[in-house]
């Protein structure tokens, strides 16, 4: 690296921070452009304008961030002190964007105008290997030479995220005076938590003139040729070893591409004869293999950009259930690094208990020094069961043993922190209720702080018992009898078998509303039940807990209008007197969600429903940028001619939006892997209307690796086994009525 990355830290000269009061101003999250390009390297992620550019300055949802911190917060080009023209962008994956612009009509140095759509610039940016790249290419299309002044400006306001997500904070640690040189500029902050953070830019060809927050190049560009500058960015934390390496753009994107095509050889193929879901499902591949996290030999899936790039508990589970078609390999290093920070302790300030799966892992400033409980904290009702789901699920598809045997001390600590912590007073249901003064007042999936209300808008007071949980809690513990008993502990297996029966029964006397002829949200504090029809019962479809009847009466409910959008199930029935549309989960449509709900629809031999919303995502996802889905959108009806309408802050990609579709896929096509007996069972196989033909190739059951094509005539889709390599395995392809 570059010699200013070397200067002693003593050297430095301290500096108020006037330049970072504007970006103050945000008090809350804005709207993030639907049109932003967003690179992604697993912890590590670009926010930019369509132009390419971190504008507006401090904005938040633009910037350069690497572990829980913006390490540039602007960056903007200039030519003749003017801004530049979008012409158009594309993208490859999540990794590498091309950008053309032109200059406006711009007054040159000599004085004549210099005619706009004459000078052609193409900006490349690719990040890799924790380095932000940013390359810009001149080219003079008059028919005499140009001069002209090309100008990137640059701030690093090292902000946590959770500040530019809205959290007020009334310190800040210490800024330093940019170190200049003729090659570049370094920023510096130490913060509260004693860490040095470093932003070192390095320019290459060096500028014209160099000052602490703008490098200007005078360039002279004859007609046709090209002149080109490249910057590279690179963060650096105290202590930590960084992943950078000194090359420039062209290797790092043939290395980014060299990696992608190892992942997608590693992972199921799809190919349609529909070009929109070939675009979704490619789209969805790059999602996952973007959202990687390197933590020691395995990885794990981060639940999403801009606001939750790090690790999850629930989230990082339910990626990998929906993706075991796609790549199982995930779904076991999720389970190996969730298992390795399970709780060990007591721990208020974290909400741990022993045993208990983490719901959040950061490692920014403001976690590091006391004042967020994130590192790791554990305050998630449905993680932990939710794991044991996983473990089950992915030894059907893996029939990996060593994997289990490793394992099974961490199943027993989850099976523990059931009994033992989950359910707070006594009543054999699991409920939530935080300790930690910073922690999430809601602790399931809908965590936003008004998820959870009466009918009559009251908030609901914990504890809360979720209605999801429970059946979460049962198929876990359905799910582990199996597994145990395989392994040979017959003992633990009966008895989780008899307290997953004894808690269906209590379930259904406890959450059912006869009046609303549906279950219950969840039970408050005073056991009130909240009788809001919602999707969370949907869940409750895949995990069995209820009767075959009640499954039928909860699913046709979920059909009518008021929970069905048009472009999917609303998280609640517009019915209700506290159902919004442009909330964060009282009345938005969830991809993820959907997915679990027709998951569990399928399961239960309810096809219809689950083809219903897999049309329904097909076609929201067909109006959304690269075909992405993206984490939530407005549960707004729909009416023809309609576009989805945008979620002012969602995320997007979203591990759990990116897998939806896989998941859906796998239930409506009725997969069912057996891995340890070596079969695979294929049962009453579905395409929806609009998708004649379907081929999938190396899906993975076991250790043998499976191809098969899909093909519809009128009603009846039909599965051809085209082959089978590794270790022999059984394909049954059955139709029952």
């Amino acid at each position: 690296m570059s010699s200013y990355l070397t200067i002693p830290y003593e050297d430095l000269v301290e500096i108020p921070s006037p330049h970072i009061e504007p970006r103050l101003a945000y008090k809350s999250l804005q709207p993030r452009q639907v049109d932003n390009l967003t690179l992604i390297d697993g912890k590590t992620f670009s926010a930019t304008s369509v132009t390419g550019d971190i504008y507006p300055a401090g904005s938040p949802d633009v910037g350069f961030f690497h572990d829980d911190t913006r390490f540039l917060s602007h960056l903007e080009l200039r030519i003749g002190a003017h801004r530049t023209l979008v012409l158009s962008t594309a993208t490859e994956k999540t990794f590498f964007a091309q950008i053309e612009l032109t200059t406006g009509t711009i007054t040159l140095r000599d004085s004549f105008d210099l005619p706009e759509n004459t000078v052609h610039i193409r900006r490349q940016q690719l990040l890799a290997s924790e380095i932000f790249f940013d390359r810009l290419t001149f080219e003079n299309f008059n028919l005499t030479p140009v001069d002209f002044t090309v100008e990137l400006l640059f701030d690093a306001d090292f902000v946590d995220v959770f500040q530019v997500r809205g959290v007020a904070r009334q310190e800040h640690g210490q800024y330093y005076r940019p170190i200049v040189r003729d090659h570049g500029i370094a920023f510096y902050y130490r913060g509260l938590d004693g860490v040095m953070r470093q932003t070192h830019i390095k320019l290459a060809p060096s500028p014209t003139e160099i000052q602490e927050r703008v490098a200007r190049w005078e360039l002279r560009l004859e007609p046709l040729k090209r002149v080109e500058l490249e910057i590279s960015v690179t963060p650096m934390v105290e202590g930590r070893v960084s992943r950078a390496q000194a090359y420039e753009l062209d290797h790092n994107l043939r290395q980014r591409r060299a990696n992608f095509a190892r992942w997608e050889a590693s992972s199921t193929s799809f190919e349609t004869d529909n070009d929109v879901l070939d675009g979704l499902l490619k789209t969805a591949i790059g999602d996952f293999h973007a959202l990687q996290i390197p933590d020691g030999e395995q990885h794990i899936i981060a639940a999403g950009i801009p606001w939750f790039a790090t690790i999850f508990g629930r989230d990082s589970i339910i990626a990998a259930y929906q993706s075991l078609s796609l790549n199982s390999q995930l779904a076991v290093d999720t389970l190996r690094v969730l298992a390795r920070y399970q709780g060990k302790e007591h721990n208020d300030w974290r909400d741990e208990q022993p045993g208990k799966i983490l719901h959040e892992y950061r490692d920014g400033e403001m976690t590091r020094d006391g004042e967020m409980p994130f590192g790791p904290y554990y305050g998630s009702i449905d993680a932990t069961p939710l794991f044991l789901t996983l473990l089950c699920e992915t030894f059907n598809w893996t029939a990996d043993e060593q994997l289990i045997e490793e394992l099974l001390p961490n199943a027993y600590a989850a099976l523990q922190w059931i009994d033992e912590c989950g359910d707070l007073d006594g009543d054999g249901f699991v409920e939530y209720l935080k300790r930690s003064s910073k922690g999430l007042v809601n602790q399931g999936w809908k965590d936003s702080w008004d998820a959870n209300m009466h009918r009559d808008g009251t908030i609901a007071k914990p504890p809360i018992a979720l209605c999801e949980v429970q059946g979460y809690v049962y198929d876990a513990k359905y799910r582990m009898s199996s597994l145990l008993r395989n392994f040979g502990d017959v003992k633990t297996a009966e008895r989780l078998k008899r307290d997953a029966a004894e808690l269906a029964r209590r379930f259904d006397r406890a959450f059912w509303v006869p009046s609303r002829g549906f279950y219950a949200m969840a039970l408050d504090s005073d056991k009130r039940p909240l009788e809001v029809i919602s999707s969370n019962p949907g869940h409750l479809l895949f995990t069995r807990i209820i009767s075959k009847d009640r499954a039928r009466i909860v699913a046709n409910r979920l059909m009518r209008d008021d929970m069905f959008s048009g472009w999917g199930w609303r998280t609640l029935s517009q019915e209700e007197r506290v159902f919004n549309p442009l909330s964060y989960h009282r009345g938005s449509v969830w991809p993820h969600d959907n997915s679990i709900i027709a998951h569990g629809m399928a399961v239960n031999d309810m096809r219809d429903g689950a083809l219903r919303i897999l049309t329904a995502l097909y076609q929201a996802a067909s109006k959304f940028r690269d075909y992405r889905l993206p984490e939530l959108f407005c549960g707004v009806q729909r009416r023809e001619y309609d576009e989805p309408v945008h979620y002012p802050v969602s995320c997007s990609p979203q591990a759990w939006a990116s897998g939806a579709m896989f998941l859906i896929l796998m239930s409506v096509l009725g997969v069912h892997p057996s891995a340890p007996r070596k079969e695979l069972n294929i049962i009453n196989p579905q395409l929806p209307d609009w998708l004649d033909h379907l081929r999938i190739r190396n899906l993975r059951i076991g250790r043998s690796r499976v191809g098969l094509d899909f093909s519809r005539r009128g009603e009846r889709t039909f599965c051809n086994v085209v082959d089978v390599e590794g270790e022999k395995l059984l394909v049954n392809v059955a139709f029952k009525k």
